[in-house]
């Protein structure tokens, strides 16, 4: 007797339980599939009052689009294997009005203790949010992939682990390959100008540092012609800090490229023809001042001395303009030799001590440091960060240079006491043409190329430039480059 009312009371609890659950439950008994227990949820959703409990499913059910339900729940008991049914539409009627849910289903055997199949348990959980919110997603992101593909910019997606690419047609036309194929990265790689491909290798390596994708490089179409693009992308990373893929954009700027290279091929002749009547002025100059300086003429030896600066400050803006259009072009090439960095850098001071007068120039040189670089362009980088160190602080400020190693490479930084960058600046500040604009720095003459030389000189070095400012308090530009192994 004890037993039996325990028995109720557990079947009574269970029953409770279905009754109260959140989302539909209910349990099939029997090779009929009389429905024992439905919960509220769950006859909503079959559209069916309580009068349908103790009623065979298929008798509840009775109608010629409810049969393949009914035999789907069948076959559950017969076979033993549980099924799934995932965002399945159901039209239901609430606050007065028809409208499309989602539901997930989950149809269960249930077995006795001696593992025979007893009834069939029908679990179903509502995920119209999901499925909308997840078809709003796919909605947007179509809308955008339309929009970027009206602006003729390729879209790709690059899993890094399976080193498999997933481009958008406007990037396979842009490329020039066939789009009724499908393209391997390899094959995108194969296609950049041979020498443009270290370009692209040396900013995939960026890219998993910094995750941030950035190059402008040519490729060859099979037909031959060359043509100049741009890509960006970003790198996504796992909770190790593991690559896992990267996605991006191409856009084709052949067009601005040939600009630019019509461009620097005007100002590397009009330089080239600027230097040959300035290196004669200058000699004529230096031929004045000597007999000026045997006379002791101050009067003329100064502005003379004034006239020689300003033609050498002129033969430097002529120097770079030319790098500029090597560099634009990628003929800007490297004559590197081992030397003592210290002793560079006192020549470099020595120079540079003319144009600085008002100024306290410091380096404290310790043992030799030698490396491999370009002796001549590493002298252009210094004379460049002292010029701008002097131009940005006040007569009477002292720039403090250091050379020193850290691990495996040699950094070299110039300290300044001037008027030191904001934030946003210091993002910019190595861009070609890039001039600081407020009131501190109106007036100041230049066209914005000399940290974007020193910074394109370190990079093919394959060093690292930066700045480390704070608005007021002055700042340090500093490189770093490989020491010999």
């Amino acid at each position: 007797m004890k037993n039996s009312e325990q028995n109720t009371m557990e079947a009574q609890h269970i029953n409770d339980l279905i009754v109260q659950a959140p989302v539909a439950i209910s349990f099939l008994r029997g090779h009929e599939l009389i429905i024992e227990s439905a919960n509220e949820h769950m006859l909503e959703l079959w559209r069916r009052q309580h009068d349908i409990i103790g009623q065979p499913l298929a008798v509840a059910m009775a109608g010629h689009d409810k049969q393949t339900y009914v035999k789907l729940l069948y076959d559950v008991y017969k076979s033993h294997h549980i099924h799934y049914g995932y965002e399945t539409k159901v039209w239901l009627n609430r606050n007065d009005r028809d409208n499309l849910f989602y539901f997930d289903f989950v149809y269960k055997p249930v077995k006795d203790a001696a593992n025979n199949v007893t009834g069939v348990m029908i679990i179903a959980t509502e995920v119209t949010k999901q499925v909308v919110a997840r078809q709003l997603l796919e909605d947007a992101e179509e809308r955008l992939r339309l929009a970027i593909e009206a602006t003729g910019i390729g879209t790709w997606d690059l899993d890094m682990e399976e080193d498999v690419i997933f481009t958008s047609p406007t990037l396979i036309e842009m490329m020039g390959l066939d789009p009724e194929e499908k393209v391997t990265r390899q094959q995108m790689y194969d296609i950049v100008h041979p020498d443009d491909k270290l370009i692209v290798s040396r900013a995939l390596e960026e890219a998993i540092k910094t995750g941030i994708y950035l190059y402008e490089a040519r490729i060859i179409w099979p037909d031959g012609s060359v043509h100049w693009v741009k890509t960006r992308g970003k790198v996504i990373y796992n909770e190790q800090h593991k690559p896992l893929r990267m996605l991006g954009t191409t856009n084709d700027i052949t067009e601005r490229k040939q600009d630019e290279i019509m461009k620097n091929d005007f100002i590397a002749m009009a330089s080239h023809e600027l230097k040959t009547p300035l290196t004669s002025l200058k000699a004529y100059i230096q031929l004045l001042l000597a007999s000026a300086k045997k006379r002791s003429d101050t009067f003329y030896i100064s502005a003379l001395e004034k006239s020689e600066r300003q033609i050498n400050k002129m033969t430097r803006l002529i120097h770079g303009f030319l790098d500029l259009s090597k560099i634009e072009s990628g003929r800007l090439r490297l004559n590197t030799q081992d030397f003592d960095i210290n002793t560079l850098i006192n020549e470099v001071i020595a120079d540079s001590m003319p144009a600085a007068p008002g100024h306290n120039i410091v380096f404290n040189a310790g043992s030799p440091i030698y490396i491999k670089a370009d002796k001549e362009k590493i002298s252009q980088v210094l004379g460049n960060l002292i010029n701008n160190a002097v131009k940005y602080s006040a007569s009477g400020s002292t720039i403090t240079l250091t050379a020193k190693t850290e691990v495996e490479s040699l950094r070299v930084g110039i300290k300044d006491q001037g008027i030191g960058l904001k934030p946003k600046d210091q993002q910019k500040i190595f861009q070609r043409f890039f001039r600081v604009d407020d009131e501190n720095t109106r007036g100041q003459s230049g066209f914005g190329i000399g940290l974007y030389l020193s910074a394109e000189i370190i990079k093919l070095h394959h060093g690292s430039i930066g700045v480390e400012s704070e608005e007021g308090k002055g700042s340090e530009f500093y490189f770093l480059l490989p020491l010999q192994g």
